[in-house]
């Protein structure tokens, strides 16, 4: 077939092909069309495997990384067996059936990793490890499948630069795959029908090639024999080192995009389309091209140390300071931005830097040197994914590791650059020397480079890079600390300490006899903190996703909470909430779920069936959840299906205010596990806790949380029915798609305002016959104080009358606590002066 091919490429024009020419041609355009659609089917499979996993095992740092290592590892291990094992020609395509075939039939029992972690969760031997045996059960055997593939169809079509092509081919049908997965398969079909019809692409591949593939033909044995030769060793060093920059540069390239972008699934998938796209250009630009190998390889190599030395600045000179690109912005307005930003940042430097396997692929003679390369350039890219978060962007911050992704280059070239004539050698070296000087001065002042964009008059105290992302602790000149994460969210600041605390307070003072709580989520520590005061309690459990921000909380803001960290009753545990919860069965008299940001890759799992059905199960039976919305964050349809989905776990529901604020308001879900309503609330107990916090509670002046008068005005009412509709699931992941597409643009206003204040108002009139008589007085005045801070925003004339009432509509108990702090009062408008 190799012979056919080249009588192809000597045909003169004009001329008829033979018949041998004519199958060989059909032969490479079949390869070509079948190797765009499993290219798009691999990518599709490893955005679908990573969300079912992480869907059983928490969204962890830990559970990424041993996702992506299992896949890199099975693609490194199938092409390494078929370098090992190279097939012939005339059964090649009967292992490309085999192999597309395995794909489908092992990527449905991805599918259905939920019931079998259920299974194997509760054996005491693989139960703890379960993070490592489920990634390397369920997918290291596809992408094992995966990696047979390429080295397969090149055993079947090898002819001058076919390995080029089908890379190339490969690479751009995967842009095809995220594509298709991100913004069509799983916002309407959700993650099984997606993973079904992936995996039908998969089906479809080898059936095709069963009914099209040509007729086997007697291949003389010097045709095999020639399998048998293996790529250089400085060959497969290139490939490995490609494979580790360039996975390590889009893990970079992550990262900075988080900072300027908004965090969500389709800005990732953005970023990782356009770094595709630039690899296959790259590698159809070398397939063209007639340069020499000898003379390709330096300037390849040359050329990506230019583009990622260059990049930071371009980056900073696009978006000086981090700017962050507005969200507001209308979506062709709010793409162009992060078009332009990725054209003149990404798409060279993953231009450049997909030259060199290309070209190592060029030079490969032999189907079974193209599977050396890739398996190594696998084997590669697994640790360039691994070693760069969790080491490289730690220490060289997001624009010294770009650097040094540069300079790795440029000392490649210079391994890879032949001896020259002595005349030229002068020449050579003081381009190196000038070289080195300018890695030297651009890594010097690039520690004055941004990490986080501050807002005016705030100053970093301390940046760090992880796993997670950039997470900043900064603090204003009015002594205002806060913690902001990837440069565009505020996971909580000291000014709303009061605020943050009462997430606690509220749900603990309700329970009535709590004696262990769990907290979803630390930031600052703050709600932690307000736990930590009841004297009750014997067991506090926090889980937090962020160690960075959880040192953050220790170290920065000991002072505003309460030095939290050092209560030997607090137990804090790095790990994904879901997970976490699920450790616990029975074991909380509450859980409290923090403030989650609803678009953002993976956070809206925290409002899924499958998790408030696991808080209710390691909840005691008359255990409380209480789980805050951001109303400011959340459009009226997506909180009615949050509060749909959590009536389907939590019967006699029940809504909770967190304060008064018509702009910025929080609400609480709340739901006993035995199902309780309301009604059943002890208010004697109720009374008992706010009094104890009052002789024992280390300061708590917060007015709302030391009477229970005050925490029947935080009460709204039963949850009303949401109207009918789908739940949230982790299969179909309503929530993150809607969010997602709702952040960029606002194309649906925010649940706050006026239609949230008239939502309460119904609420609060309907609860009336949940509250004892005594208390009901106090339950109606928060609606006032609602209203009147709805009067206050639009400057309504009632707005006077509403004040002159203050006096008489703030509960006595409260009016006559000499210890409370008004000025921690949760609205603008205070009852008192202070």
């Amino acid at each position: 077939m190799s012979a056919a091919v080249s009588q192809l490429e000597r045909a003169p024009a004009g001329l008829t092909a033979p018949p041998e020419v004519a199958s060989a041609r059909r032969d490479q355009t079949l390869a070509f069309l079948l190797l765009f659609a499993s290219g798009a089917a691999g990518l599709a499979h490893q955005i679908l495997w990573t969300r079912r996993l992480v869907d059983v095992l928490g969204a962890s740092t830990d559970t990424f990384s041993k996702v992506v290592g299992a896949f890199f590892v099975g693609l490194a291990l199938g092409s390494g067996w078929s370098a090992l094992r190279p097939p012939r020609p005339e059964t090649a395509w009967r292992r490309l059936v085999g192999a597309e075939l395995a794909v489908a039939l092992l990527g449905v029992g991805v599918l259905l990793a939920v019931p079998l972690a259920d299974v194997l969760r509760p054996l005491p031997i693989l139960g703890p490890g379960l993070r490592l045996l489920l990634p390397l059960l369920l997918v290291t055997p596809p992408a094992f499948a995966m990696g047979v593939v390429l080295p397969a169809m090149l055993s079947a079509i090898h002819g001058q630069r076919t390995a080029v092509g089908l890379y190339a081919i490969n690479t751009l049908g995967g842009v095809l795959g995220i594509a298709g997965v991100i913004f069509f398969a799983l916002p309407r079909w959700g993650l099984v029908g997606a993973g079904l019809a992936v995996c039908s692409v998969n089906a479809a591949i080898a059936l095709t090639v069963l009914l099209w593939r040509p007729r086997s033909r007697a291949v003389p044995a010097t045709a095999h024999a020639r399998h048998t030769a293996s790529a250089p060793a400085g060959s497969l060093g290139l490939a490995f080192a490609s494979g580790f920059l360039v996975l390590s540069l889009e893990v970079v390239s992550q990262h900075q995009f988080a900072q300027v972008t908004i965090n969500s699934h389709f800005s990732s998938a953005v970023v990782l389309s356009a770094v595709l796209l630039a690899l296959t250009a790259g590698a159809a630009l070398v397939g063209t091209w007639r340069l020499s190998t000898a003379r390709l390889l330096p300037l390849a190599l040359g050329l990506a140390a230019f583009t990622c030395l260059l990049e930071p600045i371009l980056f900073l000179s696009v978006r000086p300071g981090l700017q962050i690109i507005a969200y507001e912005l209308p979506p062709p307005r709010y793409f162009a931005a992060v078009g332009i930003l990725a054209s003149l940042t990404l798409l060279p430097v993953f231009f450049t830097s997909g030259l060199l396997f290309p070209a190592l692929l060029r030079d490969a003679t032999e189907p079974r040197q193209v599977a050396q390369l890739l398996a190594v350039n696998g084997l590669g890219g697994w640790l360039g994914a691994e070693l760069t978060p969790a080491l490289l962007l730690p220490v060289g911050g997001l624009w010294r590791t770009m650097l040094a992704a540069g300079a790795a280059y440029w000392i490649l070239k210079q391994v890879a650059r032949r001896s020259q004539p002595m005349a030229q050698r002068w020449i050579q070296w003081s381009a190196v020397a000038a070289s080195a000087l300018v890695i030297l001065f651009l890594g010097r002042v690039s520690g004055r480079w941004p990490q986080v964009s501050p807002a005016p008059g705030e100053r970093p105290v301390e940046v760090a890079l992880g796993r997670e992302g950039v997470v900043a602790t900064v603090v204003t000149g009015n002594h205002d600390w806060r913690i902001i994460f990837n440069n565009t969210y505020t996971l909580g600041g000291s000014r709303a300490q009061a605020n943050q605390e009462r997430q606690a307070h509220l749900p603990l003072l309700l329970h009535g006899s709590p004696r262990s709580v769990a907290l979803l989520g630390v930031a600052t520590g703050s709600t932690l903190a307000g736990a930590a005061v009841h004297p009750q309690l014997g067991r506090i459990d926090a889980f937090e996703l962020s160690p960075i921000a959880a040192r953050f909380a220790r170290d920065h803001f000991a002072p505003f909470n309460r030095r939290v960290f050092a209560d030997p009753r607090v137990q804090v545990t790095i790990e994904d909430a879901r997970w976490g919860i699920t450790q616990h069965p029975g074991d909380y008299d509450v859980v409290i779920g923090d403030l989650f940001l609803p678009w953002r890759t993976g956070e809206g799992r925290l409002f899924t069936q499958e998790h408030f059905a696991a808080v209710r199960r390691s909840l005691t039976p008359g255990g409380l959840f209480c789980q805050w919305l951001p109303l400011f964050q959340l459009t009226r349809s997506q909180y009615d299906l949050i509060a749909r989905t959590f009536q389907t776990e939590f019967t006699n529901a029940f809504l909770l205010r967190g304060d008064f604020y018509t702009e910025l308001p929080i609400v609480g879900l709340c739901g006993f596990a035995d199902g309780r309503p309301l009604s059943a609330v002890n208010w004697n107990q109720v009374a008992e806790r706010c009094a104890t916090l009052r002789q024992t509670g280390r300061d708590v002046t917060d007015p709302l949380v030391r009477h229970a008068e005050g925490v029947a005005m935080s009460l709204l009412g039963p949850l009303p029915p949401p109207p009918s509709g789908p739940v949230n699931t982790l299969g179909n992941a309503l929530l993150e798609w809607s969010a997602g597409e709702n952040i960029v643009g606002l194309k649906h206003p925010w649940f706050i305002g006026v239609p949230a204040a008239e939502y309460f108002r119904d609420v609060q009139r309907a609860g009336v016959a949940s509250i004892p008589q005594e208390l009901q007085a106090a339950h109606d005045s928060g609606q006032f104080f609602l209203t009147l801070e709805v009067a206050a925003k639009v400057n309504a004339p009632v707005r006077a009358n509403l004040e002159a009432q203050l006096p008489t509509r703030l509960p006595p108990s409260l009016r006559a606590d000499p210890a409370a702090d008004w000025s921690a009062w949760p609205m603008r408008v205070k009852p008192f002066q202070f």
